[in-house]
């Protein structure tokens, strides 16, 4: 099949050739290591843009991030299942989904969705199935009735979702990449070879003191609206896949969790053409049943990489626009924005009071937060990257 991609071996060699050519530079990381906390200023690393999104009754939405692009935005509505999709301003409806339920053509829940502006599809996945809908809500198709939290699935083009399987244990080399077809759902297992399933070892402690053992699997797949990375940690590398579908190495941990069985796992976080994102998940892990319930569970922390000075830090983001710490963003979305941009949502009651206070200081934040209300949508602030 022409989409089929070349096995990972040549595909690593092919674009480790390409890499040599165009000189870029692989980035190494040591997954071990603590990096000490640095203020990164938003207007410093990035130029700002903001998007007021539309409030009205039958256009509320909550707090999930949302997607992105130049064709429009989508975004959880406020009712449960609903998903909303704006056009590209923020100001108009393009099309409404919420059809939540038990019958053939409706999901129990919204586990994630996909949407296709070119076909004008929106893809939702629910615990058991993935199902298909048009910008008015109406059930096309159902496309895998496979258990969804086994998978990873992604977009990757107008014909094709790009997915991976998850094999919990699994000791023997398997491939977990496939692509599915967005008009029958049919498939086709891609030759990427993984020599064994790599994870962290997760102790749970109950109350009553005894232990359960639990895997601490990370994505095998990342990307942003128009990338894709391959991040399965047993391939030893962050690969990035191109539209051709050839892959290329773009990172690589010091010491490769194949050949070395303490050494912590990398949870890719994204990158673009200056900087790149990871966690650390340690291959030993003991948590409290009590604490995971009261979401008190330790986590890992975030590193940033600049490629202009060839340092790794933690970032402590600070935004200029705000005069008032306590609306510093805590992470930059990455992965709901094309590649080169983030994405940091701003709630509308945090701006309303920040204006009462005269504490905003960007212009045409302050024209925007002087129109708002407490009970607004929230104003997206989206950054294009500097190089």
């Amino acid at each position: 099949m022409k989409y089929l991609i070349l096995a990972l071996t040549l595909s690593f060699v092919c674009s480790c050739k390409q890499a040599n050519d165009k000189n870029i530079q692989l980035v190494t990381v040591d997954v071990a290591k603590d990096y000490q906390p640095k203020e990164v200023w938003l207007q410093d690393i990035a130029d700002i843009e903001y998007i007021p999104l539309a409030t009205s009754d039958s256009m509320l939405v909550n707090s999930t991030p949302s997607v992105v692009s130049d064709k429009g935005i989508a975004i959880r509505g406020g009712k449960i299942g609903e998903i909303l999709l704006f056009d590209k301003q923020g100001q108009k409806l393009q099309g409404r989904i919420c059809r939540r339920g038990e019958g053939p053509e409706e999901y129990t829940a919204v586990i994630f969705n996909i949407v296709d502006w070119q076909r004008k599809e929106v893809f939702i996945a629910d615990f058991t199935s993935l199902k298909v809908y048009d910008f008015s809500g109406k059930y096309l198709r159902t496309l895998s009735r496979q258990s969804i939290m086994d998978l990873n699935i992604i977009d990757l083009n107008t014909d094709y979702l790009l997915c991976s399987i998850y094999k919990e244990g699994e000791e023997n080399p398997y491939v977990p990449y496939f692509l599915l077809s967005k008009e029958d759902g049919k498939i086709d297992t891609l030759s990427i070879e993984i020599p064994r399933c790599i994870a962290s070892n997760r102790k749970i402690l109950w109350d009553d003191g005894h232990t359960s053992s639990a895997y601490g699997i990370l994505p095998q797949l990342y990307n942003c609206t128009d990338k894709i990375w391959l991040t399965d940690v047993a391939l030893d590398t962050i690969f990035v896949m191109h539209p051709d579908q050839h892959l290329e190495p773009v990172m690589v941990p010091l010491h490769a969790p194949t050949a070395d069985q303490e050494a912590p796992l990398l949870f890719f976080r994204g990158m673009n053409d200056r900087y790149a994102w990871v966690s650390r998940i340690p291959r030993q892990v003991t948590v409290k049943m009590s604490d995971m319930a009261a979401n008190r569970e330790k986590r890992e922390k975030l590193y940033m990489y600049d490629r202009h000075t060839d340092e790794w830090f933690e970032p402590i983001y600070r935004n200029r626009a705000i005069n008032n710490r306590e609306t510093d963003p805590k992470y930059i979305d990455i992965t709901s924005v094309p590649y080169g941009y983030g994405l940091v949502q701003l709630n509308a009651m945090d701006l309303v009071e920040a204006y009462s206070k005269n504490q905003i200081t960007d212009e045409k934040l302050k024209a925007i937060a002087s129109q708002l209300h407490e009970e607004d949508n929230p104003v997206l602030m989206v950054l294009k990257f500097k190089m």
